[in-house]
């Protein structure tokens, strides 16, 4: 492994802990690519989300839900994004970042800076 790979390696594995830790340590990887593809793609619907990620709209709408501020179960979620619906077409949310998920992108950010 050259140098420049073990420290992307490292950074990774620093990002990683810090979504566990802010998260759950038992958190699927697809609830974190799901948080990451919100982040990175506000404001989209859940069936466009569900494209980007490469699912269903009913698996792509549990994550969601587990990343909002009631989980599926109606426990309380995550609290990472919020749900909006669409003022032309209220049958329809968008998703976006809530001011705890702008904080952990933002330490993120910083991680893979470092």
């Amino acid at each position: 492994m050259t140098d420049e790979e073990r420290i992307a390696i490292r950074k990774l594995y620093r990002a990683q802990r810090q979504v566990r830790a802010s998260i759950g340590p038992q958190v699927p990887s697809q609830v974190v690519q799901a948080f990451l593809a919100v982040a990175d793609n506000e404001g989209l619907t859940l069936t466009e989300l569900a494209d980007i990620l490469g699912t269903n709209v009913s698996t792509a709408s549990r994550q969601m839900l587990d990343l909002s501020d009631r989980n599926r179960k109606m426990e309380a979620g995550h609290n990472l994004i919020s749900r909006t619906p669409d003022p032309m077409n209220l049958r329809v949310n968008r998703y976006t970042l809530t001011p705890k998920g702008r904080i952990l992108i933002q330490e993120l950010a910083e991680t893979m800076k470092d």
